[in-house]
């Protein structure tokens, strides 16, 4: 098998793909006058989209390089008044995630599912983080 059929994409899967995109309005396609193929471009619902996206996986690595998930399984042996900053800490940041999140919830338009699904999940799952945050808080007294 020549190396280079190990890196070609199934050209079935990226059909899919697109396809997809397209019926969430986040692509669309145009032809120039006199040409066959199909430039695609982002939609400002695509680009909206992208945007929050972006916006929670640079959350995430950010969270990653500030050694929080490091500092997580240390819990039993810090401190109290280190683990009591260390979970300050992430509760604010939590709380301003959620509340960019549904800022951008309140923008959303009627025909944004896609966009407004991703957004629900990851709001779920701070919200989860946060009450987790706060079980551990009660847990420690205080």
């Amino acid at each position: 098998m020549p190396a280079s059929n190990i890196t070609d994409p199934d050209p079935e899967s990226i059909h899919r793909e697109v396809q997809r995109l397209q019926r969430w309005g986040l692509i669309q396609w145009a032809r120039q006058p006199g040409d066959s193929q199909r430039i695609y471009h982002i939609t400002a619902t695509g680009r909206r989209f992208l945007g929050d996206c972006t916006f929670i996986e640079t959350s995430n690595s950010f969270n990653e390089f500030l050694g929080f998930t490091f500092a997580i399984k240390d819990f039993d042996v810090l401190e109290k008044s280190s683990l009591v900053r260390i979970i300050h800490k992430r509760r604010a940041f939590v709380y301003r995630i959620i509340g960019k999140i549904k800022k951008s919830q309140s923008g959303l338009g009627r025909t944004e599912n896609a966009r407004q699904l991703a957004l629900q999940y990851h709001l779920h799952r701070f919200q989860g983080e946060l009450r987790w945050l706060d079980d551990i808080m009660r847990s420690q007294g205080s």
